[in-house]
């Protein structure tokens, strides 16, 4: 047995499982995640949609999985479903069976790549079909055993691998359902499960509590608003789990059934968001502050107090402007944690005043990024930088710039004037050494589906110095259902090369494939490509040309379109066929 077995061989002698026969509980009862709260019956269900999911209904694809993963070998199973309720199932199934689940923080190639190794596979996006063989008997819940692999990577570094133990969840879980119960309530996500804060609060608090609950296409601000009435007209409190990045941006023109309560966390949320979230919503908003590392530190209701309050039984410390923490939710309970947050003390807890200083080593000196970002906010139309060290042989930084829309540079010419500015404004106050060379202008910075600027997404914007065949992406967005990609065509993308030496522009075969390609990064199962249609060329597309890249789903296809300030480069419809599987 290698070194991938030894984390989870669960024994019998901790916990007890609960029968799939007793008598119903109502939903909102809170039992222990090591008492296997899905296994117990439950009363009549809540007239609801059947997007929404109960726990007792999972029995079915779990036991599926569970007879399929008999004949699979023990230890770590990457993970990666979007559907609340197929992810449930098949993270059960392997708890079920001994096993633990690794949850990638996103499905990029070079993310599997770097993860195939460290598992002993991955679980197949198809689930296994109900079986007539009964499944193996469910393996009790050992408290230390491991649950979860979860990966952070912060904003500064390469992801890190964090193995959560059952002992851990269950105790964030236990002091969250002391704070806010769920009796009465429907639970609806519009975060990823695939991190610590959607996983707990999404996902294993309404199966603690066998209450219904939801995910997935929730993000979108049309579709919350429906979960909100389902839910209402189903007489059940809602309680919403998201982040600021949706809760900075609901539209006022939606009509809002009212929530019991909403959560919020990733980042700290705005006060004037906070503000408008509770006036729309007619509910507390209640933010969470925390890590993975961590789990659960404190929370607070900011539109009553700025400060935050520790989670039950969570001891801190504050000393020279820094957060140190003893937590049942870490690894290590009795130890001392510090985190990289700087603090200052208040009535009943804490605020933070922001991260602590980042410092990267560049050209055998320590630059602090932390200054550079400030200088480069000092400048009048600049609205936030994030910098970056990007391991190059060149040893130099780089830096995301966000901008108004209306003063981002479109094409080549003002980008370079821009850059020239920014680098001169910078020279009066930094070494050289310390000013980056490699600049992205966003609209917004770029954030993960936690809201969070992690190292993963804002490196991305730098993906092009590495395979010159690739448009530079510079973040993507959803309006009215559609799917916006903005881009910019790299200075020095091979494609330039003899096309064409004295004028050069991006070859139309290029858009067609950046269009396949992102399609296939945003919609799954888009099947075998067969073919391009009604393929318009209207504008040329040069260097340094900034442009939106529309991507919609049909039923007939892909339709796409290249628009930038100067108007439409390109537009079609790229067909995709579903490959018939052998018998």
């Amino acid at each position: 047995m290698n070194n991938r077995d030894n984390h989870s061989s669960a024994t019998a002698s901790t916990a007890t499982l609960s029968p799939d026969a007793e008598r119903p509980a109502a939903p909102g009862h809170y039992l222990p995640l090591t008492q296997s709260p899905w296994r117990r019956a439950l009363s009549p269900p809540r007239a609801l949609p059947e997007r929404w999911c109960r726990p007792d209904q999972l029995r079915g694809r779990i036991d599926a999985w569970r007879v399929w993963l008999a004949t699979q070998p023990m230890g770590r199973w990457l993970v990666i479903e979007p559907d609340p309720r197929a992810f449930t199932a098949a993270l059960l199934a392997l708890w079920e069976t001994g096993r633990s689940a690794v949850l990638p923080g996103d499905d990029r190639p070079q993310t599997l790549a770097r993860l195939t190794p460290l598992v002993e596979g991955s679980l197949p996006a198809t689930p296994p079909p109900p079986s007539q063989a009964p499944p193996p008997t469910p393996v009790p819940i050992d408290p230390e055993a491991e649950a979860v692999v979860l990966y952070t990577s912060g904003s500064t570094g390469k992801p890190v691998m964090q193995p959560k133990r059952f002992r851990q969840l269950e105790s964030e879980l236990d002091r969250q359902a002391e704070l806010w119960p769920l009796e009465g309530a429907a639970v609806i996500s519009q975060v990823s499960h695939q991190h610590i804060y959607g996983l707990l609060t999404g996902i294993l608090r309404p199966l603690c509590h066998g209450v219904p609950f939801c995910g997935a296409e929730n993000r979108y601000p049309e579709a919350m608003a429906e979960r909100l009435a389902e839910a209402s007209d189903a007489g059940l409190g809602a309680r919403l789990v998201s982040s600021p990045a949706q809760l900075s941006r609901l539209p006022e023109h939606l009509s809002w059934p009212s929530a019991a309560m909403v959560f919020s966390s990733g980042a700290p949320l705005a006060l004037r968001d906070a503000q408008r979230c509770e006036h729309l919503l007619g509910a507390p908003v209640i933010e969470l502050y925390g890590s993975t590392e961590t789990g659960g530190i404190a929370h607070r209701r900011q539109t009553l107090s700025e400060a935050w309050t520790p989670l039950p039984d969570v001891e801190i410390a504050l000393g020279d402007g820094t957060l140190s923490l003893r937590s049942p939710f870490l690894a290590s309970p009795q130890e001392w944690w510090q985190q990289a947050d700087r603090v200052e003390p208040a009535a009943n807890g804490f605020r933070l005043l922001g991260r602590s200083d980042r410092v990267a080593k560049i050209g055998g000196k320590r630059i602090s990024l932390t200054a550079t970002e400030r200088y480069l906010r000092q400048y009048a139309t600049i609205d936030d930088a994030h910098c970056l060290d990007l391991e190059r042989r060149d040893g130099r930084l780089g830096v995301v710039v966000a901008m108004a829309a209306e003063t981002l540079p479109h094409h080549h010419a003002s980008r370079r004037a821009l850059v020239t500015t920014l680098r001169d404004h910078l020279a009066t106050l930094l070494e050289p050494v310390a000013i980056p060379r490699y600049w992205r202008f966003v609209q917004a910075l770029p954030i993960n589906s936690q809201g969070k600027r992690d190292h993963a997404t804002l490196r991305r914007t730098f993906d092009d110095l590495d395979d010159d065949r690739l448009a530079r992406w510079l973040g993507a967005s959803v309006c009215d259902g559609k799917h916006v990609i903005a881009l910019e065509v790299p200075e020095r993308l091979r494609y330039l090369q003899g096309h064409f030496d004295q004028f050069p522009l991006v070859p139309g075969v290029v858009m067609i494939q950046w269009a396949i390609h992102h399609a296939r990064e945003t919609f799954t199962g888009l099947g075998a490509f067969r073919g391009v249609e009604r393929l318009k060329f209207q504008k040329v597309l040069l260097p340094g040309q900034r442009l939106a890249l529309t991507l919609e789903h049909r039923s007939d296809g892909i339709a796409f379109g290249f628009d930038s300030n100067l108007g439409r480069h390109a537009s079609g419809r790229v067909r995709f066929v579903q490959e018939p599987r052998d018998a």
